[in-house]
């Protein structure tokens, strides 16, 4: 299961008065014993969740004051990401006699005085975002919410809120559910909340909490409700199978077939799923048959003339969420190949193991990097295989240790002729309980675009199932490298135009442009812009970016306008640049 994250509501959640309640507690700190990160987001001031953590020793990191305060325990920083919100409000408040509590970025009071809130608010034209929840009206420096300030935090540590489940009871936990992986609410919680969860407990607050983590987390049983969110694609325009990414993700998959039978399009195939689901993906290729995944504008192709040190890749996985292609295929020998792969995956499983990524890795040609039992390479892989999953990608699976093919639970099988490798596939898919009579005439009867698959979907039969997938030419995009990204324009036709009455706004080609054009644009242009989503329709149909698209995406629950709605878009955009740039 490739969950390692618990971000958690303290007040109805796991809150017993003022204190966490015994059975949260006790199911928390299992978890972080096992290596796994706790996350606790409240709307509390800061000062009270601090005294809670020393208390307690719970909590990893700490998203106080509905996402506006983030602190990490360990280091003792704490980090204002969308600042405060403004004195004159405050003070103007206290002269119309509205009592607040205040913390170190937000302040609050009932909603007896919403009325007085919003209209000093409004007339003093300052930049603040106010919430209610339940029976409270909070002020936010713009862009705050739980949901905001998990992702910031998270990004700050290496890690991914696809690894991330949530569990909320209020209206203010809905945007910290929305950018989970799997999202629960509580039996008490807000109908609102429990309209968007994937999964509602059967019992309220804690025990609710307490009983989710210790029966599919502590457990390791598998989910047995639908996460609603997760991404769905298809191998191809065929379309007679859609896979689920959320679930494909914790496979152990195995293609095999022979030479030029499609085996490598099919793994392409499948990272493009992954990549567009927003998980990290690192491939390993010794023929540079995956250099079509350089059509991914999160997916950093590497390797080739000069293969780059196990030190940068450790670094890019462990620092950034971008999926990486590794050409192998210029090493001098075989040999050269394994000693790095076997040095490689050590180090990688050991990021694996720490921040829960990369959450697929992909093997192509593996009985060249893995086969033999004399081989080193194999060995970190077999003791990790308990965790997200695996793509192996070969046609000599004979070759393979066989405990490394045991673990396989999701088979893509394309034509093959070869009877000892056939031979082989019986045995193991006879193992899994399947009928395997005929497979060699069936295999050797496939054509171009057919496949027989089993284990890639959750409603699996008791045989291979017969597909057809779109193999063939696959077009791309030139937008395949963060060189390109960043400086290259895109054709005229693909451009950004902007709706600029006056006409002198020059189309944005690249990201870097569409950066510049935000400082000058006027300002209802930047909004008209926003409210059609155009910006994030672009990114993601013509840059190709969905990591992007996806933060601009999240913008629009933030309530912005006006000059926050540039600096934020601004903020978003150049953070995207930043990281992209130091790959260049």
């Amino acid at each position: 299961m490739h969950i390692s994250i618990i971000a958690v509501d303290f007040d109805g959640t796991i809150s017993q008065g003022d204190r966490l309640s015994p059975e949260a507690a006790r199911v928390l700190h299992r978890w972080r014993e096992n290596g796994q990160f706790t996350v606790l987001v409240s709307g509390r001031p800061f000062e009270f969740l601090h005294d809670l953590e020393k208390r307690e020793q719970a909590f990893d990191l700490i998203v106080a004051e509905n996402g506006a305060v983030l602190y990490n325990p360990r280091t003792d920083e704490m980090r204002l990401p969308f600042g405060k919100v403004p004195a004159g409000l405050l003070d103007t408040l206290v002269k119309l006699d509205v009592p607040l509590w205040r913390g170190i970025a937000i302040a609050g009071t009932t909603t007896h005085y919403d009325d007085a809130v919003w209209v000093a608010s409004r007339e003093l034209d300052l930049a603040v975002h106010v919430a209610t929840n339940r029976d409270e009206v909070m002020l936010l420096p713009p862009g705050a919410s739980k949901g905001a300030g998990v992702l910031n935090i998270l990004a700050s540590e290496g890690l991914s809120s696809r690894n991330l489940v949530a569990f909320g009871d209020a209206e203010n936990d809905r945007s910290l559910l929305q950018i989970a992986e799997v999202k629960v609410a509580v039996a008490n919680a807000v109908e609102g909340l429990k309209a968007i969860a994937d999964h509602v407990t059967s019992e309220a607050g804690p025990a609710g909490v307490a009983a989710f983590i210790e029966h599919y987390l502590l457990d390791g049983r598998a989910f047995d409700f639908a996460v609603r969110g997760a991404h769905y694609f298809d191998l191809g325009a065929a379309g007679e199978i859609r896979l689920n990414a959320h679930d494909l993700v914790d496979r152990n998959v195995l293609i095999v077939g022979g030479s030029g039978s499609g085996k490598s399009w099919l793994a392409s195939r499948l990272a493009d799923g992954l990549i567009d689901g927003g998980y990290q993906l690192l491939a390993l290729d010794p023929v540079g048959n995956l250099r079509a995944l350089r059509r991914q504008a999160t997916c950093l192709c590497l390797g080739g003339e000069e293969i780059p040190s196990m030190g940068l890749i450790v670094q890019l996985l462990a620092e950034t969420d971008l999926s990486l292609a590794l050409d192998l295929s210029r090493m001098h020998t075989p040999e050269e190949q394994i000693l790095y792969m076997t040095g490689l995956m050590r180090r990688v499983l050991g990021v694996r193991q720490r921040f829960g990524k990369p959450h697929w890795i992909l093997v192509d040609e593996a009985q060249d990097l893995l086969g033999g039992l004399d081989n080193p390479a194999r060995l970190p892989l077999l003791q990790s295989l308990n965790g997200p999953g695996v793509c192996l990608v070969v046609w000599q699976p004979g070759r393979l240790d066989s405990a490394l093919l045991h673990q396989m639970d999701g088979f893509l099988l394309t034509q093959h002729r070869l009877s000892r490798e056939i031979e082989c596939l019986s045995h193991l898919l006879a193992n899994k309980g399947l009928d395997v009579t005929g497979l060699a005439e069936r295999l050797g009867e496939l054509g171009e675009g057919q496949v027989l698959a089993w284990g890639m979907i959750s409603s699996q039969a008791d045989a291979l199932v017969p597909l057809r997938v779109s193999g063939g030419s696959r077009v791309f995009s030139e937008m395949y490298h963060p060189y390109q990204y960043l400086e290259k324009r895109v054709d005229r036709s693909r451009r950004f135009y902007f709706r600029d009455p006056a006409g002198q706004t020059v189309p944005a080609g690249n990201l870097g442009e569409l950066i510049d054009r935000m400082h000058t644009l006027d300002l209802e242009v930047i909004t008209f812009h926003f409210q059609r989503r155009d910006y994030s329709r672009w990114i993601r149909d013509v840059l190709h970016d969905e990591t992007l698209a996806r933060w601009v995406d999240r913008l629009q629950a933030a309530d912005l306008s006006g000059e926050s709605l540039r600096r934020a878009l601004i903020e978003v955009f150049e953070q995207r640049y930043r990281v992209l740039a130091r790959l260049v």
